[in-house]
């Protein structure tokens, strides 16, 4: 297919030719860069005029468009805020109830019990393995220092 002149594209931005040479036109514009950019040109003269008629189509339709975001996202947070309250109220409500289980159940009263046995047995001194051989060694050679002595008087 040959070039399309810019003519014929600002005809088919107006929607003015048959259905059969809009779908041509697509087609060789996904191979020509040179029709591509014909039509880009197009494609702002057009826009340019609108601007120039006072028909300024953007502009109203993107007011509306950010009107629409600021509500949607006011009640996105009123939203998220009132599912975090209840989220947050659920929570609470579940830690009670296993708090008011546990104490009826005895557990807190049986970890008291269990935490002052092991602080009553942590209160004895426990020897290290080291401290019982040098006490053995010194009680040990005492015997031998007695046995020598006795031993000494006996001859």
């Amino acid at each position: 297919m040959n070039h399309v002149p810019e003519a014929e594209w600002v005809a088919y931005l107006a929607d003015e030719i048959p259905e059969a040479l809009k779908i041509e036109y697509e087609n060789h514009l996904y191979s020509c860069d040179k029709c591509l950019s014909a039509y880009m040109e197009a494609m702002e003269k057009e826009a340019t005029s609108l601007d120039i008629e006072g028909f300024d189509i953007a502009g109203p339709v993107m007011d509306s468009i950010s009107r629409l975001k600021e509500d949607s996202g006011e009640e996105a947070k009123q939203h998220r805020k009132e599912k975090s309250i209840r989220t947050i109220t659920r929570h609470y409500l579940i830690a009670a109830g296993f708090t008011i289980l546990l104490m009826a159940g005895g557990v807190f009263q049986s970890l008291t019990e269990y935490v002052d046995s092991v602080e009553s047995s942590s209160g004895k001194e426990t020897q290290s393995l080291t401290d019982g051989l040098i006490d053995k060694t010194f009680n040990w050679m005492d015997t031998i220092e007695k046995k020598n002595k006795e031993g000494f008087r006996n001859e």
